[in-house]
C-alpha cells in the first residue's frame, strides 16, 4: 500500500487542485485550521504553485477582495466555515467565483444554510474530498484532537455524544480514503468506543451505498478497524522510552516537530538552525525506531568513515564519543555541507545521552521493573519502593519524572492507601496542584486510591511472551503491539474487542447495499438542481489503494498515541507480508503531554 502521506497528497494535488485549476488560469486556495495543517503535511508550496494557485490564504484571517480571481475553499464543514463562506459573497463579493471542498461529509443543515444564502449563485462546483485527518506519517495518522481529554473524559454525557459523533466523521474519511469497509471493533469495557464504533459503522454503510465497489475486493473482507481508548494501557506513556524517535520528543524540546539547535557555518560561526523531523530526512527514518545504544554506535562508526576518508583529526578512534563528535565537527566548517545530515542527528543523540545520563538512567530500571513486575532477570519485583526512595529524594530529578515513576509505582501495586498517597507526594516533594494529576488515572480506570476504587476491568488484553526481545531498560511492550499481532493473526479476543457486526465473508456481494440519501436531497435540493447550479460532483472514494491490495488492520486509539506504540505498529508491519498495519489516535503523545492533559481533568475524588 502507498504511504498515507503520498496517498492524501494525491487527493490534495490531483484531485482537488487538479481538478478545477485549469492551465494558465490562477487561483486563490483558502484554508481553514485542518486543511492547513493536511496540506503542510504532506505538500510542498511549489506543488500546490505548480497546479495554478497563485496565493493561499487562511479562511480565519482578514482577506482582500479579489473579486476578478476564482477561489477554492478546502474546509471541514462546520457552523463557523460555512458562515465564513457565505459571508465571503455578502455584499461586495471577495472572489469571483468559488468551488468548494469539504474534507467530510456535510450535514443536512448546513448544506440548506448554503444553498439558501447569496454565495450559491457563486459556488461553481462542490465537493466531499473525504480526507478530514492528518497523515503524520507513512503508517500513522491523527485526527487534529488535541482536546480530547477534556471532551470526551469530563464532559457530561449529550456533549461526549457530540465528541463520538465527530471522531466517527473523521474515520470514516481515513477508510473512505484508503478504499476500506472494514469490520469495525472496539474495546469492550468503555462504552463511549461503542458508540464511537456504531456511529462510524453508519457512516460506512452510507459510503458503501454510494459507491458499491468500496472494500470489494475478497481480501478486504478480512480489513478491520479496532477503536481503543487510553485507558487500555496507561503504563506506555509513563514509560521512559530510549528508542531514538520517542527518547527525542520525551527529553528535548520539540516544537511542530522542528528541533533547534547551533551549527558551525563555512566560516566558523555558531549559527541557529532548525530542522523537521520528518520522513524526508531519510537518516531520521533509517535510525528513528532503534534504541538510543545503537544509533550512537551507528552516527559514530559513519562519522568515521567520513573521517578516515577526509584524513580527518582522530580517524579510526573507535573511543570516540558522541560529544567528542560534536565537538570536531565545529572544526571543520569546509565539510558542514557534507556532514550537515549526520550533524543533526550527533546533536540529537548527544543531547539525548547527556540528559539521560543526567538521571534519567536511575529511573529507567526502576520503571521497567515495575510495568513488567518482573526484574531482567525475571524474578518477580517484590519491594519497589527500596529501589524508588532514592530518585523520589533526588531534588536533580524533575517533578514531573517523580510523578511517573510514582504513578507506575501505584499501578503496579493496584492502589494505595489515602494515608500512603499523602506519604508518597510529601517525600517526592509533588507540589499540591501537580497530585490531582496522579488522581486523574481514575479516569481510564485506574485505582489511586484503594478507599476510592474504580471498576476493574472484566477482560484483559492476553500479552505475548517476548523474553528476551529486548535491552535491559527496554524490556516494556506497548499493548498495542499484543492487540495489532493478534488481530493480524485472527486471535484478537472477541470478548476484548467485539465486532459492531460479524466480519463479512469474503464471497459477499456488494448488490444487496441500498442506495442512501445524500445531504443535497435530504436538504430539499434535487440531484439535478445541484449539477446545474453547483456542478456536483460525486465524491471519489477509494481511489488511494489498489483494489486487490491485502486486508487492512488499522487501530485507533482516542487519547493519543505515543511514540513507541507507532514503532511498535512499524515493528508488527515489517514481519507481516500479506496485512497492511496502521495506526491513527486523535492526535500524538508525549509523557509530558499526556500528564499535562491528565492535569485539566475534572478530579473524580478530592486529594
Amino acid at each position: 500500500m502507498a504511504a498515507l502521506k503520498d496517498i492524501v497528497a494525491k487527493r490534495f494535488l490531483d484531485d482537488i487542485l487538479g481538478s478545477v485549476c485549469k492551465p494558465g488560469q490562477w487561483k486563490v486556495l483558502v484554508l481553514d485550521h485542518l486543511s492547513t495543517r493536511i496540506m503542510s503535511a504532506c505538500c510542498k508550496m511549489q506543488d500546490v504553485m505548480t497546479k495554478g494557485v497563485t496565493l493561499v490564504e487562511s479562511l480565519d484571517k482578514s482577506r482582500q477582495p479579489l473579486a476578478h480571481m476564482e477561489a477554492i475553499y478546502i474546509l471541514v464543514p462546520s457552523e463557523k466555515t460555512v458562515a465564513k463562506l457565505i459571508g465571503d459573497f455578502e455584499g461586495a463579493p471577495t472572489y469571483k467565483t468559488a468551488h468548494v471542498f469539504f474534507l467530510e461529509k456535510c450535514s443536512t443543515s448546513l448544506f440548506s444554510k448554503l444553498g439558501s444564502s447569496k454565495a450559491a449563485k457563486r459556488i461553481v462546483s462542490l465537493q466531499e474530498a473525504n480526507m478530514a485527518f492528518l497523515p503524520y506519517e507513512s503508517k500513522v495518522f491523527t485526527l487534529d484532537y488535541t482536546d480530547i481529554f477534556e471532551d470526551f473524559y469530563s464532559r457530561d454525557r449529550v456533549s461526549a455524544g457530540h465528541v463520538c459523533e465527530r471522531i466517527a466523521d473523521q474515520l470514516a474519511t481515513v477508510c473512505a480514503m484508503m478504499g476500506e469497509y472494514p469490520s469495525v471493533r472496539y474495546r469492550s469495557e468503555v462504552s463511549r468506543t461503542a458508540e464511537i464504533a456504531e456511529a462510524l459503522q453508519n457512516r460506512l454503510d452510507a459510503y458503501k451505498a454510494e459507491k458499491r465497489e468500496l472494500g470489494s475486493a475478497p481480501e478486504k473482507a478480512k480489513s478491520q478497524l479496532i477503536i481503543l481508548d487510553r485507558g487500555f494501557d496507561v503504563t506506555t506513556p509513563l514509560i521512559h522510552e530510549l528508542t531514538y524517535q520517542a527518547m527525542v520528543y520525551d527529553l528535548l524540546s520539540i516544537k511542530s516537530d522542528v528541533y533547534s539547535f547551533s551549527a558551525t557555518t563555512m566560516a566558523g560561526d555558531q549559527k541557529k538552525k532548525d530542522a523537521i523531523l520528518d520522513e524526508n530526512d531519510a537518516i531520521w527514518v533509517r535510525l528513528r525506531h532503534q534504541h538510543i545504544a545503537d544509533v550512537s554506535k551507528e552516527v559514530s562508526e559513519q562519522f568515521q568513515q567520513f573521517a578516515t576518508k577526509k584524513k580527518l583529526k582522530h580517524a579510526g578512534d573507535p573511543d570516540i564519543s558522541i560529544k567528542d563528535l560534536a565537538r570536531h565537527i565545529k572544526q571543520v566548517p569546509q565539510y558542514q555541507k557534507e556532514l550537515s545530515g549526520y550533524s543533526l542527528h550527533i546533536h540529537l543523540v548527544d543531547s539525548c545521552l547527556r540528559k539521560f545520563r543526567g538521571g534519567i538512567n536511575k529511573l529507567c530500571k526502576v520503571e521497567q521493573d515495575m510495568a513488567m513486575g518482573t526484574d531482567a532477570q525475571g524474578d518477580p519485583v517484590t519491594d519497589p519502593l527500596r529501589d524508588m526512595m532514592p530518585c523520589l529524594f533526588d531534588r536533580n530529578i524533575q517533578v514531573y519524572d517523580k510523578m511517573r515513576l510514582l504513578m507506575l509505582y501505584i499501578i503496579f501495586k493496584g492502589g494505595v492507601s489515602r494515608e500512603d498517597f499523602m506519604k508518597l507526594m510529601q517525600h517526592s516533594e509533588i507540589p499540591g496542584p501537580e497530585r490531582a494529576v496522579l488522581m486523574n488515572l481514575m479516569h481510564f480506570g485506574t485505582t489511586i486510591i484503594t478507599e476510592e476504587r474504580v471498576k476493574e476491568a472484566k477482560h484483559k488484553l492476553k500479552r505475548i511472551d517476548r523474553v528476551g526481545e529486548n535491552y535491559e531498560l527496554s524490556r516494556w511492550v506497548p499493548l498495542v503491539k499484543d492487540v495489532a499481532e493478534h488481530a493480524v493473526n485472527g486471535r484478537l479476543d472477541e470478548s476484548y474487542a467485539p465486532f459492531i457486526r460479524k466480519p463479512r465473508s469474503s464471497s459477499s456481494s456488494a448488490s444487496g447495499w441500498s442506495s442512501g440519501t445524500s445531504a443535497s436531497s435530504a436538504a430539499g435540493i434535487t440531484t439535478t438542481s445541484v449539477r446545474q447550479r453547483w456542478n456536483w460532483i460525486p465524491t471519489q472514494r477509494g481511489g488511494g489503494v489498489d483494489k486487490e491490495a491485502g486486508p487492512t488492520i488499522m487501530i485507533f486509539i482516542v487519547g493519543g498515541m505515543t511514540y513507541s506504540e507507532m514503532r511498535a505498529i512499524y515493528e508488527i508491519s515489517k514481519t507481516t507480508s500479506d496485512c497492511e498495519v496502521i495506526i491513527g489516535a486523535t492526535h500524538v503523545l508525549t509523557p509530558n503531554s499526556f500528564l499535562g492533559q491528565l492535569k485539566k481533568l475534572r478530579p473524580l475524588v478530592s486529594t
